[in-house]
């Protein structure tokens, strides 16, 4: 895994559907209406492509690179996880610049071992092995269902456990994302994403 996988992917609508179908992320959604739910997301700016330059228009397709399909791939495992749509944009839109760092970051982690394996053994010697860079909004719903969040962050194994596995009284954080994972599944299926022939343009 290197900085290179990344910098060279460039892929099409299609080919990012492709992708998240591909993942098995929300697989109750046919690829028709994994589509519809993509370009929602988009038409809210996630992805946001004003940021390196390119505008929409009617006719006009987008360049999705690493950092545009994981923002894809990252939106719908939050909205399989159970979140509502608006909740999923805010989320997404709190800090975009600094969720693009935790991708990449995120990807070559086993480079830099920032996501070394934490061995789990219980008093009567079960194992269990975690792994990689989690993803984090720190996201929390109070009671009244008001969600709010500081931002996202990276979490290392030992960091995720204590997250998920922490005491919570009238507030009730979100599920984490185990990007490392779904950053590596993404760019194997990007690489071989066919040619998508295109339909309707929006």
């Amino acid at each position: 895994m290197n900085l290179s996988d990344l910098t060279s992917l460039s892929l099409t609508h299609g080919q990012v559907a492709y992708v998240v179908d591909g993942m098995h992320i929300v697989e109750w959604l046919d690829r028709p209406a994994l589509d519809s739910v993509l370009k929602k997301f988009r038409r809210e700016g996630v992805p946001d492509f004003k940021k390196g330059g390119q505008v929409g228009r009617q006719g006009s397709d987008f360049e999705y690179k690493f950092e545009h399909m994981m923002d894809c791939v990252v939106a719908m495992k939050l909205v399989a996880d159970g979140l509502a749509f608006r909740h999923v944009v805010g989320l997404m839109k709190s800090d975009p610049d600094k969720l693009w760092q935790c991708y990449i970051k995120a990807y070559l982690e086993a480079d830099t071992g920032q996501g070394a394996d934490l061995e789990i053994k219980s008093v009567d010697g079960r194992k269990v092995t975690i792994g990689g860079l989690y993803l984090d909004f720190h996201a929390i719903f109070s009671k009244y269902g008001v969600l709010s969040t500081p931002g996202p962050r990276l979490l290392d194994p030992w960091q995720a456990l204590n997250r998920y596995m922490g005491f919570y009284a009238g507030l009730h954080p979100t599920g984490m994302v185990r990007l490392s994972q779904l950053a590596t599944e993404a760019v194997r299926l990007a690489k071989d994403a066919p040619v998508i022939k295109r339909g309707r343009k929006t």
